[in-house]
């Protein structure tokens, strides 16, 4: 018989797990730390081109990807830039936010997750679909593109820190767990969700942001539904018809009159918006070879 399906409100983690949680996210997200800082620099005016700069810099790996990032084809650059300097000032700040995702979500996708028995570059290619389409969604939900484009790239941090504290258990696969949120709870006590919408508190992402993560496998589960978090999903749903979804996680996806109806869109605008992610799937993926 499959296991119970439905997830419970994770229970309040123990100190030094949610220690250890912050301590597993600095270390193998340095650049999703910096995004977080970032955003506070770009939301002031008076922000100059100098502080973003200094701030990218301090991570090497960072800027490496930034300017390679910055004179691909995506940005529609002709003259090429070798400096952090000439990325900065030819993209511009919003997309330099963009670019700066790109390169953490990255970031996260370096090794297979053996505990889901699941590849990096399946992990990589389901977080830029799902930034595609997040991004895609936000002009029609009324939230901010940049904002769910980040939310979408980084959800999956989550998986990446519970299989570094998974000590050899493995989820055993949908005939027995369909959600593998449920399984999570079971094991850890969290599930990857949650997990995330930790870092991303710690780190000072906004709250729209840390919220719209946390509740994003079901957002209408509370009485106060989530506009952000019900946009999130629908993108996932999007990742999951391109073929690129992860174990146990289909379930959370199902497309609902009631979901269409928060996020502000119909089922043609939705088929339109998955055209739209699809392109831009693509041109992000190039941008990265």
């Amino acid at each position: 018989m499959p296991k119970q399906v439905t997830v419970e409100t994770p229970r309040l983690l123990s100190r030094s797990a949610h220690a250890a949680i912050i301590a597993l996210g600095d270390k193998l997200a340095p650049a999703a730390a910096t995004l977080g800082r970032l955003r506070t620099l770009l939301a002031s005016p008076d922000t100059e081109t100098e502080e973003i700069v200094n701030l990218i810099r301090l991570d090497p790996a960072l800027t490496f990807h930034v300017v390679r990032m910055s004179n691909s084809v995506l940005f529609g650059t002709r003259e090429q830039s070798d400096t952090l300097e000439g990325a900065v000032g030819r993209v511009g700040f919003l997309e330099i936010y963009r670019l700066v995702s790109l390169a953490a979500g990255k970031q996260l996708c370096q090794g297979d997750l053996a505990t889901y028995r699941l590849k990096s570059v399946r992990l990589w290619e389901n977080s830029v679909a799902t930034a595609a389409a997040a991004e895609v969604l936000a002009i029609p939900a009324g939230i901010d593109p940049g904002l769910s484009y980040a939310a979408g790239l980084l959800r999956n941090l989550g998986h990446v820190i519970l299989d570094r504290l998974a000590d050899g258990r493995q989820y055993p696969g949908e005939a027995e767990w369909p959600l593998v949120s449920a399984w999570e709870e079971k094991v850890f006590g969290t599930n990857s969700a949650e997990v995330t919408a930790i870092l991303l508190a710690h780190w000072r992402f906004p709250e729209e942001v840390v919220d719209a993560v946390r509740a994003h496998h079901d957002p209408l589960a509370d009485s106060m539904s989530n506009v952000g978090a019900c946009a999130l999903n629908l993108a996932c749903g999007v990742s999951a018809r391109f073929g690129l979804d992860l174990p146990g996680e289909t379930g959370h996806w199902i497309r609902t009159q009631a979901k269409l109806t928060l996020a502000g869109v119909t089922d043609p605008v939705l088929e339109q918006c998955e055209e739209n992610a699809r392109a831009h799937y693509l041109a992000l993926c190039s941008s990265m070879n």
